[in-house]
């Protein structure tokens, strides 16, 4: 990430921070609770608490409290920081023997990490951590692209926490995938009959090879079952992780509680190693999809910490009395974009040029302004607006419904019959160009732009039908291919853009591509940008790439979303850009 955007994004933040100012010590507000316990909205619930099969955000806020990754992204600088690992690893070519051409990382766990019940972490967990994610009958689709690149982990002979990870290419985003895509997890809770034990990981880290395999070996098969059970992501005794709190227990729609483990082993590295800093006793993570009802909590001070809040909601308890006395309220960017997935291989969307109509047809200038009150930033591609890569020359799709008119005519969409919509023949059948977008039932503001976007579509002979769905069920429904169109985002990497997961054909089943998104030419790219260290030639592809993505609109791209954050004032926190918008275990109670 170029040095202008870290001085961007640093400068937001001080400005908030200075802007909202700090609460206090001595304040005459009678806050309704005192005790250091964090109560956080979560606009959907996570689907599981185990970072080797969790998909969403929400679970990720979570996750991330219980299970340690050997390194993680410093939320304030955005740089690569230690975690569980003492360091960030030393790097090494390999330069002979199957892995040339590759690269080596040599990590080295803290001393004293242990686990719950006092056993040391050590490399063998990274190791068995890593089988379990790749194991072919484990439902973690969605993380083994990343770890593809790992061919075989090594522990040092005279220190058990001390280990190197091979790989056999060079990967731009090699050291995060090594360090930070692996929340570590204790065998002896997840695989206490040792059944992986038995499975060299070599045999894993070639996939072919661990396919056969997992069509006959039953341990891995048995594992796997357990694994994906309800019981190692929901039960208390079952999710356990080296991280700060532990898991108390779920009560679905109502509340996930951590608490802080007494004598955690962080505690004693927090000042050299901040990224381990812990300070509220208890936190409780609270699922309030309805907007209504996360507000009246706001107000009632039954909420300490909130982002995702609907825009006339966030101004109007930023600009409230009561509100403003006892919650800091901030607005930095954030790393995300928002707009429409389109089903690349339903009939009616599989031209891009009517993909193009469509991005024509909606007036996003306006959605920005009228529906989230100026909080957004126009964006043409689904890449980093202040990083070195994007490409200035692509402007954001202009609304022009006589562009989409003509587009459409182009493929063939006609008004045959005169009801106002256009129609045209497929498979020996004339079918109007009447599509469904799917949007999440509890966001009020989703359904507001696209009922604008219903108007504007129509007038250009679209006929759009809003479906109001739980975003579980529509992710689901997004997997299964089972839409046409989904109102959705994605976060931004403050790093480097690695697209494969959104965009190559490879990510379409198990992946994150989720416009079902096929281009020979873009896969070839992604799988060069993958692999191309050099930032002068590496930038030049990702160009290549926008403008392919931008050519074919395979999702309507509208903004980046500025992000609205409340906190209680009885904690100092900052802000962050990375989802969700602050560091809970950092929130530092001042009364």
């Amino acid at each position: 990430m170029n040095r202008r955007f870290y001085l961007f994004l640093l400068l937001a933040g001080l400005f908030l921070i200075t802007a909202c100012g700090k609460n206090s010590k001595t304040t005459t507000v009678d806050f309704k609770r005192t005790d250091n316990t964090v109560l956080v909205r979560l606009r959907v619930e996570p689907d599981r608490l185990n970072p080797v099969l969790a998909t969403s955000n929400y679970a990720t806020q979570v996750n991330s409290q219980i299970f340690l990754s050997l390194l993680t992204a410093d939320p304030y600088s955005y740089e690569i920081t230690p975690l569980l690992a003492k360091a960030r690893p030393v790097v090494a070519d390999i330069t002979d023997g199957p892995y040339q051409g590759g690269v080596t990382y040599t990590f080295e766990i803290h001393d004293e990490a242990v686990w719950d019940n006092g056993a040391p972490v050590t490399a063998q967990d990274y190791i068995f951590t890593l089988k379990a994610a790749l194991n072919p009958r484990v439902q973690a689709q969605r993380l083994r692209p990343y770890l593809a690149f790992i061919k075989d982990v090594r522990v040092d002979a005279s220190n058990p926490k001390k280990f190197t990870v091979f790989t056999d290419e060079k990967y731009i985003l090699g050291e995060e995938a090594v360090g930070a895509a692996l929340g570590l997890l204790p065998e002896y809770v997840y695989d206490s009959q040792g059944l992986m034990r038995t499975i060299p990981l070599t045999d894993l880290t070639d996939f072919e090879k661990a396919e056969t395999i997992a069509a006959s070996n039953q341990a891995l098969q048995q594992f796997a079952e357990a694994f994906n059970s309800p019981q190692f992501s929901r039960e208390k005794g079952y999710v356990v992780g080296c991280g700060p709190y532990q898991f108390e227990g779920w009560e679905t729609g109502q509340r996930i509680t951590l608490s802080k483990k007494p004598n955690w082993w962080g505690d004693k590295l927090a000042r050299k190693y901040p990224a381990l800093r812990a300070l509220p006793e208890r936190l409780e993570y609270r699922p309030v999809p309805e907007a209504a009802t996360a507000l009246a909590a706001l107000k009632a001070e039954e909420l300490d910490a909130m982002s995702e809040i609907d825009v006339k909601d966030f101004i109007e308890v930023r600009d409230a009395a009561f509100t403003q006395e006892r919650y800091n309220f901030f607005t930095p960017p954030a790393l995300a974009y928002v707009g429409l997935y389109l089903n690349n291989k339903n009939p009616k969307l599989n031209d891009k040029r009517v993909r193009r109509a469509i991005a024509h047809a909606i007036h996003v200038d306006e959605i920005i302004e009228t529906v989230y009150n100026g909080f957004g930033q126009r964006l043409a591609v689904p890449v980093n607006p202040a990083a070195d890569y994007y490409d200035k020359n692509l402007r954001p799709i202009a609304f022009d419904i006589n562009k989409t008119k003509t587009l459409l005519n182009e493929a063939g969409w006609k008004d045959t019959n005169n009801d106002g919509i256009v129609d045209k023949e497929i498979n020996g059948e004339r079918v109007e160009l009447s599509l469904t977008c799917f949007v999440a039932a509890n966001s009020e503001t989703g359904r507001n732009a696209l009922l604008l976007a219903q108007g504007t579509l129509r007038q250009a002979g679209i006929n759009l039908e809003i479906a109001a769905k739980e975003f579980s069920v529509i992710m689901d429904d997004v997997r299964k291919e089972n839409y046409e169109m989904a109102a959705g985002g994605r976060t931004i990497s403050p790093l480097f853009w690695e697209p494969k997961q959104d965009w190559h054909s490879e990510s379409i089943t198990g992946g994150d591509n989720h416009n079902k998104f096929q281009n020979a030419q873009a896969d070839k790219l992604i799988d060069e940008i993958r692999v191309t260290l050099n930032d002068k030639k590496r930038d030049a592809l990702y160009k290549q790439l926008q403008a392919i993505l931008y050519e074919e609109q395979p999702g309507v791209i509208w903004f980046s979303p500025t992000a609205r954050i409340a906190i209680h004032k009885r904690f100092d926190a900052k802000p962050s850009s990375i989802t969700p918008g602050y560091i809970v275990s950092d929130f530092d109670l001042n009364l």
